[in-house]
């Protein structure tokens, strides 16, 4: 190669890499990890023995793991081989810390200098809004995260084995769930047809360990580390702050609402004892804003717990967390925004720190984009389903909503979708985990130049 070939050739590469800025690195880097699980879902020791399925059922199983989703077009546990769910189970566990979190432990594990770029990915995943101490912190993640798994691991294990298990097989379904409810993913192995835990809701012990693990992975892995390090409430940050009272609010909250709507009906809860509603309504309410574990048939929910479902879905958890939504934080500075407004002031204070029109404009970006994503994609499975009489509404946007949340809950009709509608559903997981608002970024053009021109407040009204 000549000294002008290798000259060309070398900026070429400078192009490409300057191309690659933090958000479209993410974007790829998931897009990788959902086609290689695909290829592997498609080998024939993935499934079991006289199951096959199709490149689109394995792409939308790979995404649905990968983005921690929990939407399965087949039953996991009739579908799947032991191979096949330790392949779902490590794109769980990839897409819940979050691969440039994995990728960076490892890093740091092997004393390798992290780079700017690896930072600035770092920072992108985990939601941070700086760099400092990203080594110490995606180990304190990685630690907190397999603690948890493994505490999570112990005890639903003792609680498959009331179950009448074997040991083996209470151990892998421990560890298995243990991972999927920690990263919010809502796959599970006990039901051969799909109906999740319905018939195992009267094992308390384990619907109480998941639902700690969902609400802990929940929480988000910067709030967790406040925590860890910063014991009285006093200390903790107001991300810290907002996060908890909020989710608090919405667990306990949903779980009241979902007791008033469903304690008289027979085919959720209306059967059980007063207990046994109120930690099954406790439950349904961690579960449906991100994991996906379903204890009662969702097909069979009031109109008030379905339309319940749909908004805590939408609400989600915590940004830097595993699971999805536009994030409690979102909605809390929107409130406050409001509140603000209405009385008249310019800037919101809270905890002696006021909102900021830079996070004030995310937060409207991040409600506004994932409306827009939902009704235009609301608007081809409309068309795709156009022909079938046996899909109401309401299921359609459910499963949406569920799939852009990562939530997982379904109300039965994942598996009878066109191809048209999967594909949908797939695009809509992916933005779900990636962020709506961080996929556009990727592709906005940024003006480095400050323009030093001040132009006039239009006046328009509202």
């Amino acid at each position: 190669m000549s000294l002008s070939e290798s000259i060309l050739t070398r900026s070429k590469k400078n192009k490409i890499f300057k191309s690659l800025t933090t958000a479209r690195l993410l974007l790829l880097g998931f897009f990788i990890i959902i086609m290689v699980g695909t290829l592997l879902l498609l080998l024939p020791f993935s499934t079991k023995k006289g199951v096959s399925i199709s490149f689109m059922d394995a792409l939308f199983t790979a995404t649905s793991a990968t983005c921690v989703v929990g939407l399965a077009v087949t039953p996991t546990a009739a579908t799947f081989s032991v191979f096949g769910q330790i392949v779902i189970l490590l794109l769980i566990q990839i897409g819940g810390l979050g691969f440039m979190t994995i990728t960076s432990f490892f890093y740091s594990m092997l004393s390798k200098k992290l780079t700017l770029r690896r930072r600035l990915s770092m920072r992108e995943d985990m939601a941070q809004t700086n760099m400092s101490g990203l080594k110490s912190i995606a180990i304190k993640i990685v630690v907190i995260a397999l603690g948890a798994e493994i505490l999570g691991t112990i005890f639903l294990t003792i609680g498959f084995c009331i179950e009448g298990y074997s040991f083996g097989r209470s151990l892998w379904f421990g560890l298995f769930h243990s991972i999927s409810s920690f990263c919010n993913a809502g796959f599970d192995i006990v039901s051969f047809t799909g109906a999740s835990l319905t018939g195992i809701n009267d094992n308390y012990l384990i619907l109480i360990t998941l639902a700690l693990l969902i609400s802990i992975g929940g929480m988000g892995f910067i709030v967790l580390v406040d925590i860890s390090e910063h014991k009285r409430f006093s200390k903790w940050s107001l991300h810290t702050k907002i996060v908890v009272i909020m989710s608090l609010i919405l667990v306990f909250g949903g779980a009241f609402v979902f007791w008033i709507a469903e304690r008289s009906n027979p085919e959720t809860i209306g059967n059980m004892s007063l207990f046994g509603q109120w930690v099954n309504c406790y439950f349904q309410s961690v579960s449906c804003r991100t994991a996906g574990f379903a204890c009662i048939n969702t097909s069979k929910l009031s109109d008030l717990s379905t339309a319940l479902t749909i908004l805590l879905m939408f609400i989600g958890v915590a940004p830097g967390s595993t699971g999805g939504g536009i994030k409690v934080t979102t909605i809390y500075i929107l409130f406050a925004h409001v509140i603000a407004t209405l009385q008249q002031k310019k800037e919101y204070v809270v905890d002696k720190k006021a909102i900021g029109a830079n996070t004030l404009a995310k937060a409207i970006s991040t409600l506004l984009l994932a409306v827009c994503v939902l009704i235009i994609s609301m608007l081809i499975i409309l068309i795709a389903e156009n022909n079938r009489s046996d899909t109401a509404l309401t299921s359609l946007l459910f499963e949406q909503v569920s799939a852009y949340s990562t939530c997982g809950l379904s109300m039965g009709i994942t598996p009878s979708l066109s191809v048209t509608s999967k594909l949908v559903i797939v695009i809509d997981m992916y933005l779900g985990r990636i962020g709506a608002f961080t996929f556009f970024m990727s592709f906005a053009r940024s003006s480095k130049q400050i323009s030093k021109i001040k132009y006039p407040e239009a006046n328009i009204n509202v």
